[in-house]
C-alpha cells in the first residue's frame, strides 16, 4: 500500500521511512515538496499520507486543503505531523479532513500502531468499494439482459403486427417519435421519455386479434365492424396484461387508454381527465396526429397544419391540453419527423415500382 511522506526535512523523511519499513504492506514514497506530492496525486491515489505541518514553501494545512478537492482523494487517510502544539492548528487540520494528528517528538511505537490502524481501515474501505463496484456491474449486466429480452419481445410483437397489417406496423413505428417529442416537451425524466418511446409502438397490438378482412377494409365501417375494431383496445391490454416488465406494463396502459377522451366521451371505459394514464394521453395525441397526416388507401394524408388545427380544436375535449401543447410547441421537430417518414415511404414505393 502506497504511503506518501510529505516533509521538507531529510531527517524526518528518513525516520518515517524507517518506521514504514517495519510495516509489511507499506511502500513509502517520500517527497520534500508539497507541490511535487500534489502533482503525483494528480495521476495516482495513495493509501495513506503522512503530512508535515511546518514546511517552507507550502504548509501542511494548505497542502491538505488542495488534496481534499482532488479527484479520488476525499477518502484517503491523512495523518498530520508537527511540533506545533497549538490547539487551533490541530482543530484546523481536523476541519480540513485530517484523520489523525501527532505531535513531535514522535513515539515510534505509537506511530507504528496508528499507521497500522489507518492502513487497515483503508484496506477495508477499498474492499468495500470494490465489492460495491462488483455489485454495480452485476446489476448493470442483469439490467442489460432484461432490456435485451424486453426488446426481443417488443420486436417479435411488432413483426407479428407487420405480417398482419403493414400499414399499422408503419404507424406503430412513427408514433414512437411523436410520443417521445411530447414526453420531452412535458419535461418528463429522460429515462421515462425513452420508456414511453419504446412502449408506444405497442399501443395497437390488439389489432393482432382482429379479423384480416376488417383490417384490410378501407373507408367507413358499419356499426358491427366499428364495435369490433374498437375492441382492439381491450384486446391489446389483455395481450400485454400480467407482465412484470415495466415497459410492457406501460404498453398495456397505452393499449387500453389511447382511445379514451379527456372529456370522458372515449372508449372502452369512458375515463376522463387524469383518470386516463398520462402515457395513454400522450399516445392518444401522437396516434391521431400520425393517423391524420399519413395517407390511407381510401384517403390522402392531411397537411401538417390542418392536423395541428384538429388537435388544437380538440384540446380539453378529445385530448389532454398539456399533451397537445407539448406536440404543437415544437412544430419544427414535428415537421422533421413527418418529412423523414414521408420520404421513407416515397423511397419504398419507388423500390416497389
Amino acid at each position: 500500500m502506497k504511503v506518501l511522506i510529505i516533509d521538507d526535512e531529510p531527517l524526518n523523511r528518513e525516520l518515517l521511512s524507517h518506521v514504514l519499513a517495519t510495516v509489511a504492506v507499506a511502500q513509502p514514497l517520500a517527497f520534500d515538496q508539497a507541490e511535487a506530492a500534489l502533482a503525483w496525486c494528480a495521476s495516482q491515489i495513495p493509501d495513506l499520507i503522512l503530512l508535515d505541518y511546518r514546511m517552507a514553501q507550502m504548509d501542511g494545512l494548505e497542502c491538505l486543503r488542495r488534496l481534499r478537492v482532488m479527484p479520488g482523494m476525499q477518502n484517503v487517510p491523512v495523518m498530520m505531523l508537527t511540533a506545533e502544539t497549538s490547539q487551533s492548528v490541530h482543530h484546523e487540520a481536523l476541519r480540513l479532513g485530517a484523520n489523525d494528528f501527532m505531535t513531535r517528538p514522535l513515539n515510534h511505537t505509537e506511530l507504528h500502531a496508528r499507521i497500522g490502524n489507518l492502513l487497515v481501515g483503508r484496506l477495508a474501505q477499498k474492499r468495500l468499494t470494490e465489492h460495491a463496484q462488483r455489485l454495480d456491474l452485476a446489476v448493470q449486466q442483469a439490467q442489460a439482459k432484461a432490456t435485451a429480452r424486453t426488446t426481443e419481445v417488443v420486436q417479435r410483437l411488432l413483426q407479428a403486427v407487420l405480417r398482419r397489417d403493414p400499414d399499422s406496423a408503419a404507424h406503430m413505428t412513427r408514433i414512437a417519435d411523436y410520443a417521445l417529442l411530447i414526453a420531452r416537451q412535458l419535461r418528463l425524466d429522460a429515462s421515462l421519455c425513452q420508456q414511453i418511446a419504446d412502449a408506444a409502438p405497442l399501443h395497437d397490438v390488439g389489432k393482432l386479434a382482429l379479423p384480416d378482412d376488417l383490417l384490410a377494409k378501407g373507408g367507413v365501417l358499419d356499426a358491427a365492424e366499428l364495435a369490433l375494431m374498437r375492441s382492439h383496445a381491450l384486446k391489446g391490454a389483455h395481450i400485454l396484461a400480467g407482465s412484470t416488465v415495466p415497459l410492457l406494463q406501460m404498453a398495456a396502459l397505452m393499449a387500453l387508454g389511447h382511445h379514451e377522451h379527456f372529456d370522458g366521451s372515449g372508449y372502452p371505459y369512458g375515463l376522463a381527465g387524469e383518470a386516463i394514464p398520462l402515457v395513454a394521453r400522450i399516445v392518444a395525441v401522437a396516434d391521431v396526429f400520425d393517423s391524420l397526416t399519413c395517407a390511407k388507401p381510401y384517403r390522402a394524408g392531411w397537411e401538417v397544419a390542418r392536423a395541428a388545427q384538429y388537435l388544437s380544436d380538440g384540446r380539453g375535449s378529445q385530448f389532454d391540453p398539456a399533451c397537445v401543447d407539448a406536440l404543437l410547441g415544437d412544430m419544427v421537430a414535428v415537421r422533421i419527423i413527418h418529412t423523414h417518414y414521408e420520404q421513407q415511404a416515397i423511397q419504398a414505393n419507388r423500390r416497389a415500382a
